[in-house]
């Protein structure tokens, strides 16, 4: 099947739309249905690799993909870390925590060992799908997702459980998404039910992010454009631009007067985070083929 490159293109929208609510720019809470949107995403795109892989090549792949990013940037933003420790008068407590050993050093990387986890839940779904019927699933799926939005809502979760916990609704409604394929009707009759469902428990925290994200991805599905050179380069700098931001975030902050939440603040930390992105394809591209596919799109 070929590559729906309208996703593409969406993906790299989205980044920005993260980029938008980490700055707090106006439309904040606009952009942070982004993060549903990538882990829907997450959980269609891992599908094909899911039903035709064995569990150990299916496993390597995720580590390939998810981990080793990961541990890469943990690395940075440790060492960045590190340095503010050295150059100011900040302590060590102060710039670590206990947690980061599940989120890495810079909160907004919780989402790679995250969408780690998630992956190899979603294989035994995927698989039991041979010996079940879709639309069983499919409902399940959409019960589980009204379980998370119940249960992040009943009290605060310390770091990370919280993010954990906004994740998980989009992920299960993504992949009841992502086993009715495309039937529309099926994939928005799964939406309706959800939100009603929803509404009429009065679960409201985080649904309008969701409920975007989930309209979004029927759009983009039934919108299908052709993969070009240019979508996959739009693909491959939404992950750069996320992992990215908050570096750029940190040295605007650092080196301009800029009204830190400001649309001009987030318009130059979309081109500052989009331009460490494309340097990273350049670098990985031209001189290593091998890490290229490595760390090319986490969603694949």
């Amino acid at each position: 099947m070929n590559r729906n490159a309208t996703l593409d293109y969406a993906r790299l929208v989205a980044s920005f739309g993260i980029v938008i609510f980490h700055v707090g720019a106006p439309g904040a809470a606009l952009g942070y249905a982004a993060l549903p949107f990538f882990l829907i995403l997450l959980v269609v795109m891992v599908l094909p690799s899911a039903k035709c892989m064995s569990f150990d090549i299916f496993l390597k792949s995720r580590v390939k993909r998810l981990i080793v990013p990961w541990l890469i940037w943990s690395a940075i933003y440790g060492t960045l870390k590190l340095s503010e420790v050295v150059v100011t008068e900040t302590t060590l407590s102060a710039e670590f925590a206990p947690y980061m050993l599940f989120t890495g050093p810079a909160l907004h990387l919780w989402f790679l060992p995250f969408a780690f986890i998630t992956s190899l839940l979603a294989y035994p779904v995927i698989q039991s799908t041979r010996f079940a019927p879709i639309y069983l699933h499919s409902t399940l799926l959409t019960m589980i997702a009204l379980f998370f939005l119940v249960i992040q809502q009943e009290r605060a979760f310390p770091i990370p459980i919280t993010q954990w916990l906004y994740g998980a609704p989009a992920i299960s409604l993504g992949l009841g998404l992502a086993l009715v394929g495309r039937q529309v009707w099926a994939s928005i009759l799964m939406v309706c039910v959800f939100s009603s469902a929803a509404l009429l428990i009065d679960s409201r925290a985080g649904l309008l992010q969701i409920l975007i994200a989930a309209v979004a991805f029927i759009l983009c599905s039934t919108w299908r454009l052709p993969q070009t050179s240019f979508s996959a380069l739009a693909s491959k700098s939404a992950l750069g631009v996320y992992l990215s931001h908050p570096l750029v975030i940190s040295i605007l902050t650092r080196t301009t007067s800029l009204d830190p939440q400001s649309s001009t603040t987030a318009i130059l930390v979309c081109i500052g985070s989009l331009g460490i992105a494309l340097l990273r394809i350049w670098v990985v591209e031209s001189r290593s083929p091998i890490l290229n596919r490595t760390h090319g799109d986490i969603t694949s």
